[in-house]
């Protein structure tokens, strides 16, 4: 796939990366292992192939996972930092760091169950990495074949367990105390047992309880899907199943009305084998003699039903998961109306025992809401109550008891403390005694003695998850007491800072709310509440509609019930309101669209190139260690400024120019508009100021010439003004630039050689004095960037037959410097007349003339031109072309709204706040896998051009980007195939086209990201073709091209899972070819699927399913692996 280790591969760019070659030396380390049948050939044994040997994996399998363990270990030994000093040997702690990383949910698994781990290592020093690797590997290979069983992680957790322990006693020699003969694993190495042996018996377990679900018609509780059997291995009654798995466990029974059909579905049934062996799927489909003997009678076993959970829907939910929620607001609720009904009008009436004691009355509301709450838990877990287990039902009896019992007490205390009024008569005068307990409020504080605890662990929760995670016999008792004991969800709580800002949040949300509630909802409802109480009504004019009634109650309920809508539904707007608020204090923070538009853009475009150097381009020094208010401070506020490694353009600039590219070869934009927004990387010449992409920079020119023409002040003034503005002043410097450069190449007479460098070394001297507007006419100025501007136009024709009037242009140039603009021209002016040249008339006597510039002169040119086709030259000349002769306002390039809104997400993205990218060599690895059925790949001439709807494809896409459609010709000219046509339409539309290119753009990025850590600045002018020919002129034995595909590739990995790939094959389709041509068109795109194949077996047909992994090669497709 990735890594080729056949042996004449060994010079292949990416196995000759240091990291491969550590990894691939350890993965092949087969000394010291026990001896093992080995099939093939001996000299190319690793310690996958060993294990295969043992365990019986699959071929395909074998190679898959060495490869991928391969990749681990390079990656993890490429980012160790600081770097091994040792011999090119993998380094452990990279080991070590995978070792940790694999088996962190098995470790967590056996201390759950409260069993040892089988990972057992040597005591020999040099064996240990060799065993870890060999534990490693084992668990990658049950990974890679246990097929849907991956979706149980804990059942392969266990089925590791045991295997391990096997490996254990292969690696240690261990013997059988039964047999006398060294032990072997229990299924044996035969070739695939461990998938018909091991994961077959479980999967048609998965597979028989599918078809009891009747496709979504049964009952929730009458089937167990993927969930409710890996809970079967969250308690220690799994390891009952035992090893070899016993056929006749609880586990393998769906039920006993359905158990004659289910043998019968394994049995006939077509399961994907995974197998190309016809021997294989008679094995599996008939169980060992040894195994058939354990199975008892059906009547013995039970069905295991569904453990914790059973979906019951209900609008109870609502209350039931948010009853924090309904709980805070009727409390709150009640303790508004209390406050509200004494007219509370100072806190310290709070005291009162009266008042006091009132608001203690929430507390048998609390009650009562726990009640029910507790009601709602029994109800929706009373389906399983036939498999739950006898605690759990012991806790929810002891919850009602104790909730029912408090709910009791509460409002017989409450009822009978009435000598608060006796209590009030003989307190003392003083503070304290301004308060008096009574009988209900001590049982009010034994009530929150548990409310208090879980407050405590609430605010802190490390020691909540150490809680929920310990072992400690206590802390089961106390978790088993909050929640219903689970695997899954323990130790899963918050960091403090986070939970103490969410607390916050809602602590600042909720006060607000009920601030607000209580002056503009509750309290001005409650006199007129008072008022109508007092009112006695006799006499109906309407209707009465309960006679009995001797009070308003309906008219309070009527005021009361939108009121107490409002406070309920209300807390919906304050939350959004809340998190708009939140949401834009987060968001200037850590400056999430900080730049929107594209004047942003252009405004802050002169800051891209620093904060870009200090995300995404790696420090060439290790960063020292500074407190935490100094690293803040740098970057936050002062963000290393003054490091010259951090206001370097170059880099930025050719991530800049790619990023344009990949817009003109998406046709997002046009020549003209990539040639506006390129930045130059060439190294003819660089000033100080950077030199910005002209889309920037080409109006500020001209705006500049009408500033210098009609400016009134001196040149100080001038130069301040010009300055401020950095792209103007970019704009004058490339100009000056560019036409020295220019005529340097242009003109090569000597006379016209020197006039010219006088007249530049007047402007410079006249800039260094400040005094330009002293020396030179400026209201001249606009007729000489006229002139300019045509000899602009005319080099960048570059045609042959205008050399004449080019030589006419120069000479009008020169003479409106002399003549219109320079004040003291006469340093111009002896130059011009030392050059007097003696020549013969036609009676041979010599005379003297003087000279006209640029003229040619007995067919000797005063001027080279035309230009050369292609060089530095010639983008100088289309810079400077573009800088005089652009017209449109820089707010219309580019004019494409999805390259404008690209830009926009790429300077915004600069200026979150990121951690510091490593090099790509330190960077971690990743995967993508996209899933595609029978989607179009890309649209075929047919589909384009079909008008079944008024309109074809192809139409209705010019339509639609009538921009990229005219940018799409221009770009291929006459060149135009059908193909590309497709894929240009193809792109715009929901294919698979436009995902895997916009998925393989990791790649490129990736790519271009090793680019710059690999060169230095000077090889970045000469750009990836320049570099990688200085490199092969140093007879360097890979190029850097090479390299840079290789680093790509170890990192980054893309893959689409086409189900139908085969049998689309198979028949012709369109669209298996298409597929093809994608993975033509991206080499590193490979495709996996599902291979179907019908074999004969005892003159029965059977069908066999392998997952094959494919990529191109000449245009055709390549099977990598078969499994």
């Amino acid at each position: 796939n990735i890594i080729p280790l056949h042996p004449r591969s060994s010079q292949q760019p990416i196995m000759l990366l240091q990291e491969i070659k550590v990894a691939v030396s350890a993965v092949f380390n087969v000394r010291s292992l026990p001896l093992a049948n080995v099939k093939g050939e001996k000299s190319q044994t690793d310690i996958f192939r060993w294990l295969q040997s043992w365990f019986g994996f699959q071929k395909g399998n074998v190679a898959n996972q060495r490869e991928h363990l391969i990749l681990l270990l390079a990656n993890m030994h490429a980012r160790l930092n600081p770097k091994s000093s040792s011999a090119p040997m993998l380094d452990e702690r990279a080991v070590e760091e995978l070792l940790a990383k694999t088996f962190e949910s098995y470790l967590t698994w056996c201390k759950f169950l409260g069993r040892k781990s089988n990972i057992w290592l040597p005591s020999v020093k040099q064996e240990i990495q060799q065993h870890k690797l060999l534990y490693i590997s084992l668990y990658l290979l049950i990974w890679g074949e246990a097929s849907n069983l991956r979706l149980m992680p804990e059942c392969l957790c266990y089925i590791f367990h045991h295997m391990s322990y096997e490996l254990y006693g292969v690696l240690s020699g261990a013997v059988s105390l039964i047999t006398g003969e060294k032990v072997r694993p229990a299924y044996g190495g035969e070739d695939e047992s461990f998938l018909n042996k091991v994961v077959a018996p479980i999967y048609n377990e998965i597979y028989a309880e599918a078809l009891k679900n009747k496709n979504g018609v049964s009952d929730h509780s009458t089937w167990r899907n993927y969930d409710d059997l890996n809970e079967f291995f969250w308690s220690a009654d799994c390891f009952k199943l035992g090893w070899p798995m016993r056929l006749n466990n609880d586990f393998f029974f769906t039920s006993t009305k359905n158990k004659m059909s289910h043998e019968t579905k394994i049995q006939n049934s077509q399961l994907p084998r995974g197998s190309s062996s016809a021997q294989n799927i008679v094995d599996s489909e008939v169980p060992d003699q040894s195994q058939q003997q354990t199975i008892s009678v059906t009547s013995q076993q039970r069905w295991l039903g569904k453990t914790n959970f059973v979906e019951v829907r209900s609008f109870w939910h609502i209350f039931r998961s948010f009853d924090r929620l309904w709980t805070l607001l009727v409390l709150g609720l009640q303790i508004l109306i209390i406050i509200a009904w004494h007219g509370l009008e100072s806190p310290l009436q709070l005291l009162d025992p009266i008042f006091f004691e009132d608001i203690l009355s929430i507390f048998i509301t609390n009650a009562v809401l726990r009640v029910l709450q507790v009601v709602l838990d029994i109800l929706f877990s009373w389906r399983t109550r036939g498999t739950m287990r006898s605690s759990q039902k012991l806790r929810f009896v002891i919850k009602l008891s104790l909730a029912v019992t408090w709910a009791i007490i509460l409002p017989i205390f409450y009822s009978s403390s009435q000598n608060y009024k006796a209590c009030s008569a003989r307190r003392p005068k003083n503070f304290l005694g301004m308060f008096c307990l009574s009988k209900y409020m001590v049982a009010v504080a034994f009530y929150l003695t548990g409310n208090v605890i879980g407050m405590a662990l609430f605010f802190v929760p490390a020691v909540s998850s150490y809680i929920e995670t310990s072992t400690w016999r206590i802390c089961n008792i106390l978790s088993w007491w909050c929640q219903a004991p689970s695997y899954v969800g323990r130790g899963m709580h918050e960091g403090q800072v986070p939970l103490l800002k969410y607390t916050s949040f809602w602590t600042v949300l909720l006060s607000s709310k009920f601030i607000f509630s209580y002056y503009f909802e509750i309290k001005p409802l409650v006199e007129p509440t008072k008022e109508i109480m007092r009112v006695n009504v006799n006499i109906y004019e309407w209707h009465e509609f309960f006679p009995q009634v001797k009070s308003n109650a309906g008219a309070i309920l009527a005021v009361w019930a939108p009121i107490i809508l409002v406070y309920f539904m209300d807390t919906q707007i304050w939350y959004s309101v809340f998190c708009t608020i939140f949401g834009g204090m987060c968001g200037i923070v850590h400056h999430l669209g900080e730049i929107r538009t594209m004047g942003m853009v252009r405004s802050r475009f002169c800051t891209l190139p620093e904060v870009f150097n200090a995300c995404l381009v790696p420090r060439s020094s290790p960063k020292e260690k500074k407190g935490i208010l100094p690293s803040f401070l740098e970057k936050k506020i002062f963000k290393d400024l003054g490091k010259s490694e951090r206001h370097d353009p170059t880099k930025f600039a050719l991530v800049w120019n790619q990023i344009i590219n990949s817009f003109r070869s998406e046709d997002l934009i046009s020549n003209r508009e990539m040639d506006l927004m390129t930045m130059p990387m060439s190294l003819e010449y660089r000033s100080g100021s950077i030199r910005w992409p002209l889309f920037l920079v080409a109006k500020k020119f001209s705006t500049a010439v009408d500033m210098a023409a009609n400016f009134t002040g001196n040149s100080a003034q001038l130069f301040q003004r010009i300055k401020k503005d950095n792209y103007m002043f970019c704009a004058i410097n490339d100009f000056y630039e560019l036409t020295k450069s220019i005529f340097r190449f242009l003109v090569i007479g000597d006379v016209e050689k020197r006039v010219i460098a006088v007249i530049f070394a007047e402007i410079k001297k006249s800039i260094q004095n400040s005094s330009l507007l002293v020396d030179f006419k400026m209201d001249h100025l606009p007729l000489l960037v006229d002139k300019f501007e045509r000899l602009a136009e005319i080099l960048y024709s570059n045609k042959q037959g205008l050399q004449y009037e080019v030589t006419i242009l120069l000479q009008d140039i020169i003479d409106t410097l002399i003549q219109d603009m320079l004040v003291d021209a006469q340093s111009v002016l002896d130059q011009i007349n030392y050059s007097e040249t003696l020549i013969s008339d036609n009676d041979g006597a010599f005379d003297y003339y003087k000279p006209e510039l640029f003229a040619s002169i007995s067919s000797i040119s005063k001027i080279r031109f035309p230009f050369p086709a292609s060089g530095p030259l010639k983008e100088q000349v289309k810079r400077l072309y573009l800088l005089l002769n652009t017209k449109e306002k820089a707010a219309e390039v580019p004019s494409n709204s999805e390259a404008r809104r690209r830009i926009s997400f790429f300077a915004t993205s600069l200026f979150m706040d990121m951690p510091a990218a490593p090099k790509v060599r330190s960077m971690l690895s990743f995967s993508i896998v996209t899933p595609y059925f029978m989607e179009e790949v890309k649209f075929s001439d047919e589909e384009l051009h079909s008008d079944q709807d008024e309109a074809s494809i192809l139409s209705y896409m010019q339509k639609i980007y009538p921009d990229e459609w005219t940018n799409f010709l221009e770009r291929l000219g006459t060149n135009v195939k059908s193909e590309d046509i497709r894929y240009w339409a193809s792109f715009r539309g929901q294919t698979l086209s436009r995902t895997v290119r916009g998925m393989m753009y990791y790649r490129k990025a990736l790519r271009l990201q090793a680019f710059l850590d690999r060169t230095n600045d000077q090889e970045l002018y000469k750009g990836p073709v320049g570099t990688e020919r200085e490199q092969n002129k140093r007879n360097i034995h890979q190029s850097l091209s090479t390299e840079l595909d290789a680093l790509a590739d170890m990192k980054f990995s893309y893959v689409i899972s086409c189900q139908k790939f085969g049998e689309q094959k198979s028949n012709g389709d369109a669209h298996a070819q298409d597929i093809i041509d994608l993975m033509a068109r991206y080499p590193a795109l490979r495709v996996a699927y599902i291979e179907e194949k019908e074999i004969i077996v005892d003159n029965m047909p059977h069908k066999v399913y392998s997952s094959v992994l494919i990529k191109a090669e000449n245009n055709l497709d390549q099977v990598i692996i078969l499994a």
